[in-house]
């Protein structure tokens, strides 16, 4: 099978690499600059800059949008017109209309359309998802996520306010998933807030406190803020996670329901599991489980890319729908539009009133 690649930047070397433990994929690759294009073809990669050799070409049933998030939008809707299944990164689109098109678009085509929530296929995260999903802690009614992070660089365009759109959309859509995914139930409304940037050079805002509500009263946390941390140079006889540890670095979720918790420790590499139960004086909460791994397994505990490719590859040459679909994943980018807007207002931000923007 022939699958395109569209945009090489990180993430699509990324795929590029994926793909290479399949011998019975060709590759096709498309990128505006035209240095990235030749230095492609130097690798013995076929590329090009010409979008409409990709679009035209019926023997490409699938892409993959890898460019900047202002590109998704027009790439995305291309591709599934021209009757090829998609896997677009996320953010779906810059605007909650734009995504929305692309979501009526691929129902009406009946074209595949998945969008990259890689943490749906995390060995940490489906872990997680299990003991919930078999009442192990009961029903969930709270979750945190603490996620300090340093700086990313003045020169790449996930800062700029045009390419990018914002940190939620670029960024934080995963940790606003994966509740999602966790709890089950809709969101009803949202209250962000945001303290001035700590990072100049910023054209996004740099840090969040933001708080959502779900119809079944459960509550979830997310606070984020870039520049703390280390910064990241690396040795390269460590591995970087455990570089990070105590170096101001964080990334942990608390996921706490009405008969346990969950903690996951990432840099860490912890997951921990309590049990509730009750005495004469107190509620006794009891550790009962903890799991670790090895650095050699970060990737597929963390970003688990590599499987969301392969998983894709497989679902397109079987006819299967996506794993998430793309319905559900315009649930998750609601919520980065709705975080977004009360951090802009000041305002609680209910989700039957967030609209097209």
């Amino acid at each position: 099978m022939k699958v395109a690649i569209l945009g090489i930047g990180g993430m699509g070397e990324t795929v590029i690499e994926h793909l290479k433990d399949l011998t019975n994929i060709q590759v096709k690759t498309f990128d505006i600059q035209s240095e990235k294009v030749s230095a492609l073809k130097s690798r013995g990669i076929d590329a090009t800059d010409r979008l409409d050799e990709i679009i035209n070409d019926k023997e490409i049933p699938l892409v993959f949008v890898t460019a900047s998030n202002d590109a998704h939008y027009e790439l995305t809707m291309r591709s599934l017109q021209a009757g090829k299944a998609v896997m677009c990164e996320k953010p779906m689109a810059l605007t909650l209309s734009d995504a929305q098109k692309m979501v009526d678009v691929s129902k009406n085509c009946k074209s595949f359309l998945q969008i990259g929530f890689e943490l749906r296929y995390s060995k940490l995260y489906t872990r997680m998802k299990e003991w919930i999903d078999a009442g192990l802690i009961g029903k969930v009614v709270n979750t945190n996520c603490y996620y300090i992070a340093c700086a990313w660089e003045k020169d790449i365009w996930r800062i700029k306010k045009g390419p990018c759109g914002g940190m939620f959309g670029e960024k934080l859509s995963h940790y606003v998933d994966l509740p999602r995914w966790w709890i089950g139930s809709d969101v009803t409304d949202v209250f962000s807030c945001s303290a001035p940037n700590t990072v100049p050079y910023f054209e996004i805002r740099d840090n969040y406190h933001t708080t959502y509500r779900f119809s079944n009263g459960a509550v979830s946390h997310l606070t984020f803020m870039m520049g703390p941390a280390a910064h990241f140079v690396g040795d390269p006889l460590q591995d970087m996670v455990t570089q990070q540890i105590g170096d101001g670095h964080y990334l942990k979720y608390l996921v706490v329901g009405d008969k346990g918790a969950i903690e996951a420790e990432v840099f860490g590499r912890t997951l921990r599991r309590w049990e509730f139960s009750d005495s004469p004086d107190y509620m006794i909460s009891s550790l009962v489980e903890e799991l670790t791994w090895d650095s050699s397994e970060d990737h597929y505990y963390f970003h688990n890319t590599h499987d969301q490719t392969l998983d894709i590859i497989n679902r397109v040459e079987k006819g299967l729908p996506p794993k998430t679909s793309a319905s559900d994943a315009l649930e998750t980018m609601k919520l980065c539009f709705a975080a977004e807007k009360s951090s802009d207002t000041g305002k609680l931000v209910q989700l039957n009133d967030i609209g097209a923007v």
